[in-house]
């Protein structure tokens, strides 16, 4: 989109009484603004489809009074933008698409085939990073796009597996590309626009204000043709870019957790309600339409022994967090015994404690 082109949109984005829905379907009928934007006398401003109010504001093509201050934050820091025939079909046939999307990096990456959501908790627990570790790893290694929303927790962990393994990363911002919240994933912004994008429906210079956050959400599903949620109460973010997917006809799915853990409320009442329940990396590659990888079994022969192999091929096989009695009934080892290999697994880093009471494998 040139320029010119821009500066149309935005004055059709920002006109008074012309709300998204009524934009939208002023652009069913008249789809490019540029024919009528700036020019007094069109049909179109005598089709009804245009507010009183708006008709001064588009034949003037009366821009914001910080017009300036956009143009200037677009050309420092390289956002480039586009409008809603520009960018993927599958965003643009969601409810209320954004009429302009701008963007900080590869615009190419929206348009992958096989794109994933990553959505969940900003206090994610030890078995949710590690999780998302174990489960996230082998799906970005054959080059699944990750999306998510670069807050603390879940999506910053969700956007570093990507990176780490060499596939590309979409962020979907809540408010101006020219400003990173949280503060802290600046750095981790900088790596994802050499390795993905940052996108945002919001203009340089608009604050990430907290009723942008569930609007937001919405891109996030849209963007992916399957929604991974990882952790988050059944009142958090993650459950509401979960009920987008499903009204934009996404599959969703959820990683099962501990039934007492507030954090796994929300995944569960997913899994209960008829989201997919995802145990290993091959469900989540299965259900992009992928095929698995075949990886060898785990046997670590020399650094194990014959005891500590049985308990870590007991938690990998669960891929859940078992706690300490979980263990010591199916194994029917000694309490100190069992105690003994637990601590010497920790140190040799292949299981972690969560909770203080539950373990599972790394």
């Amino acid at each position: 989109m040139t320029q010119d082109e821009y500066l149309v949109w935005l004055c059709l984005k920002t006109a008074p009484e012309l709300t998204p829905k009524l934009c939208l379907e002023l652009l069913k009928h008249y789809p490019d603004p540029t024919e009528y934007v700036g020019k007094p006398g069109h049909p179109a401003y005598h089709s009804g489809l245009i507010p009183p109010g708006s008709v001064e504001h588009l034949e003037q093509q009366i821009l914001p009074y910080n017009l300036p201050e956009i143009l200037q934050l677009m050309k420092h820091y390289q956002i480039e933008c586009l409008n809603i025939h520009e960018y993927p079909g599958r965003l643009r046939d969601i409810y209320l698409p954004p009429l302009i999307l701008y963007i900080r990096g590869d615009k190419e990456c929206l348009f992958k085939n096989k794109n994933l959501a990553v959505v969940g908790t900003r206090k994610a627990s030890s078995y949710g990073r590690e999780m998302c570790r174990k489960l996230l790893s082998p799906v970005c290694r054959q080059k699944v796009n990750i999306v998510s929303g670069l807050a603390a927790g879940i999506d910053t962990f969700a956007h570093k597996i990507a990176l780490d393994e060499g596939s590309t990363t979409v962020a979907v911002l809540a408010g101006g590309l020219d400003t990173i919240y949280p503060t802290q994933n600046l750095e981790l912004s900088k790596k994802i626009i050499a390795n993905g994008a940052l996108v945002s429906e919001y203009e340089p210079g608009c604050k990430s204000e907290k009723w942008n956050f569930p609007a937001r959400n919405r891109i996030i599903s849209a963007l992916a043709e399957l929604i991974f949620v990882v952790e988050g109460p059944i009142t958090s973010g993650a459950l509401l870019t979960a009920k987008n997917a499903l009204q934009q006809s996404r599959d969703v799915c959820a990683l099962p957790g501990n039934i007492t853990s507030v954090n796994s409320s929300g995944p569960n009442h997913l899994i209960k309600n008829g989201a997919a329940l995802i145990s290993d990396a091959e469900d989540l590659l299965s259900m992009l339409g992928m095929t698995p990888e075949k990886e060898k079994q785990t046997e670590l022969p020399g650094i194990l022994s014959p005891d500590e192999q049985r308990i870590y091929d007991l938690l990998q096989k669960k891929a859940t967090c078992l706690s300490f009695d979980e263990i010591l009934i199916t194994t029917g080892f000694p309490i100190g015994k069992l105690s003994t290999i637990l601590t010497n697994l920790e140190l040799k880093g292949i299981i972690a404690k969560e909770g203080g009471t539950g373990f599972f494998a790394l």
